[in-house]
């Protein structure tokens, strides 16, 4: 007879009631911070999206009409263009060792318990910013100390957002947002109610101009209202703090802790997935393929790894992708100056399943595109990976002025060693690859047996970085199917170009690597790519499925072997990649969409 659960436990068990709540269909409203890490976000709404079960993070305030209105006059223009932001939040708790408060084991400190206010509140009015520097005073403890007090700046747009806590120092309780007309200011920001409505804008000489939402309820009455509002509609997230803010607020808030210097245990990884369970590879959505030279079948969706910034994400887009039915899995040696590889042999080594997983690593990338180079980083990639060989490995880029017989001699070192099991090229041209492959058979040794080019729908008209090349051409495609090659097409999805980018609000990078809208239109936007996009947008409508999932599909349904490279973001967006596995399209519609008809 329960109609939904608020969870109100300490920060360390909310993982655990959460997942248990949705697993038994039941709605849930939680306590904030929903999870110790981002790690244990993603992970819940992952939950919650494949039980289609609601859940929110009970960030009350936001849910108030007070904020509305202060957003509305922000947006409206009432003090200009946005200058500066500062907003606090502290209170004066004596130290006691045994508090949750002061106990790292419970997630206490005061970034996680209040911190997350003026986090949240600036990140409401001013949105993602670009960067976090940080600090704290970190309380005595054994396991570690929290942070008593803890301040922070979010670097916008030519000003900084500035954060102060504290669990053991009284301070205001206030956010203050400056314009370059006046200054909004929010006094007892954190419990608007019936008697704390008043929102006030200050005018250059002092002038105060006052304006009050007209709300009744107390403060939990209207999140309460909220949360029975979105069951009675049927409603899988809510409207006013999304699965995207929360899982954001998530990431700030690690970056802010890491600048503090403030870690829990469940920041560090372990046998078992955060849900308790082993983790292990099982049969689920995602079609497997075979490798010549490779002993295990292949998914056809490979997690790239690219994106990924700590051991939490990690592992939480890693095991939703296992127990998905997925095993493939992209890194280099190049990516992030080497964190891709270190956090992937991690999450590997945590969970002890290297044996049931198909590693693809890249190196000898420029500068150092030299077949001197190969042996080099792939012995600092194998241990970061804290893996003893790589099941396939890829040259990152091409050298014309190296002979094809360097390279064979290279990768056949590490071929005998046990060090690779197949090898390949990423950005190579198909006639080096034909030069290197009849070298190889003259001289009795390996060759290349796989390529990992971009392929997508959208063909690049420019390159994404420098040195890319594309399979996408005719000529290439006819090349793959003339000789069965396998392609692991990287940027499947186009990076993004089939989503809504022309509308969208930019958010901030998070990753040099991030699509940026310069990249959409120099990259991608072509008069065939936006012809192939209105196509793919129109033949999306008709199957009801969305538009990414069909450049997909198409990407899956080549005449030749293809495994697409994917880098999603979030559970829900690994999910719609695995949904268009299932999509069946005709050779008529791929060529259609591709302008081939």
């Amino acid at each position: 007879d329960i109609d939904a659960i608020y969870i109100a436990t300490p920060h360390d068990s909310h993982l655990q009631w959460a997942k248990a709540c949705l697993d038994a269909g039941k709605p849930v409203l939680c306590e904030k911070p929903l999870g110790l890490n981002q790690g244990e976000v993603l992970s819940l709404y992952g939950a919650a999206e494949r039980a289609n079960v609601l859940l929110v993070e009970a960030l009350m305030y936001l849910m108030h009409p007070r904020m509305h209105l202060a957003k509305k006059l922000v947006d409206d223009g009432a003090i200009g263009k946005p200058t500066g932001f500062s907003s606090s939040f502290g209170f004066a708790l004596p130290y006691t060792p045994e508090h949750r408060l002061y106990t790292p084991a419970r997630g206490g400190g005061g970034i996680l318990d209040i911190g997350i206010y003026p986090l949240t509140a600036a990140r409401y009015f001013l949105g993602e910013p670009s960067g976090l520097t940080g600090a704290a005073r970190l309380m005595p403890s054994d396991a570690g100390g929290v942070d008593g007090e803890a301040h922070a700046r979010l670097a916008y747009d030519g000003f900084e957002a500035e954060l102060h806590c504290a669990i053991d120092t009284k301070m205001a309780w206030e956010i203050r947002l400056t314009g370059d007309k006046a200054t909004l200011l929010i006094e007892q920001a954190w419990h608007p109610g019936p008697d704390n409505q008043t929102i006030k804008i200050i005018a250059p000489d002092g002038k105060i101009f006052k304006h009050k939402a007209r709300e009744t309820r107390p403060l939990y009455a209207v999140e309460g209202d909220h949360m029975a509002e979105l069951i009675n509609a049927g409603a899988t997230h809510s409207d006013l703090v999304t699965p995207a803010f929360s899982i954001n607020t998530a990431y700030w808030l690690d970056r802010w802790r890491q600048a503090a210097g403030v870690s829990y245990a469940a920041d560090r990884l372990t046998d078992k997935g955060f849900f308790g369970q082993k983790i292990a590879v099982a049969a689920g959505g995602i079609p497997l393929g075979d490798l010549p030279g490779v002993a295990k079948p292949v998914s056809r969706l490979m997690l790239g790894t690219d994106n990924q910034i700590d051991a939490p994400t990690m592992a939480a887009m890693a095991d939703a992708f296992v127990e998905a039915g997925g095993n493939a899995f992209d890194t280099a040696h190049i990516y992030s100056d080497g964190l891709s590889e270190k956090l992937l042999g991690q999450w590997m080594t945590a969970r002890g399943i290297r044996e049931q997983l198909v590693i693809m690593s890249k190196g000898a990338h420029p500068p150092e595109c030299t077949p001197e180079a190969v042996a080099r980083q792939l012995d600092k990639t194998l241990e970061r990976l804290q893996t003893d060989y790589l099941d396939l490995y890829c040259l990152h880029r091409d050298d014309a002025n190296v002979p094809v017989d360097e390279w064979l001699d290279a990768l056949n070192h590490e071929v005998a060693a046990g060090r690779i099991k197949q090898f390949g090229g990423s950005n190579w041209t198909a006639a080096r690859i034909d030069e290197a492959n009849t070298r190889a058979t003259e001289r009795g040794l390996q060759g290349f047996s796989l390529v990992s080019n971009n392929f997508s729908l959208a063909r690049m008209q420019q390159p994404v970085w420098d040195g890319c090349l594309a399979a996408s051409t005719d000529d290439f495609r006819a090349w793959h199917e003339q000789n069965n090659m396998p392609l692991f097409a990287w940027s499947s999805q186009a990076r993004g170009f089939f989503l809504n980018w022309e509308t969208s609000q930019p958010v901030a990078s998070r990753h040099g690597a991030d699509p940026t809208l310069d990249e959409m239109q120099r990259v991608w936007g072509s008069a065939g790519n936006m012809q192939r996009r209105a196509r793919a947008f129109g033949l999306a409508e008709t199957l009801g499925v969305s538009t990414i999932q069909i450049t997909l599909a198409y990407v899956l349904h080549q005449s030749f072997p293809v495994f697409a490279l994917i880098g999603p973001r979030n559970i829900a967006q690994l999910d719609d990649s695995i949904a268009a596995c299932t999509i069946a399209l005709t050779e008529a519609q791929c060529a259609w969409l591709d302008l081939r008809d």
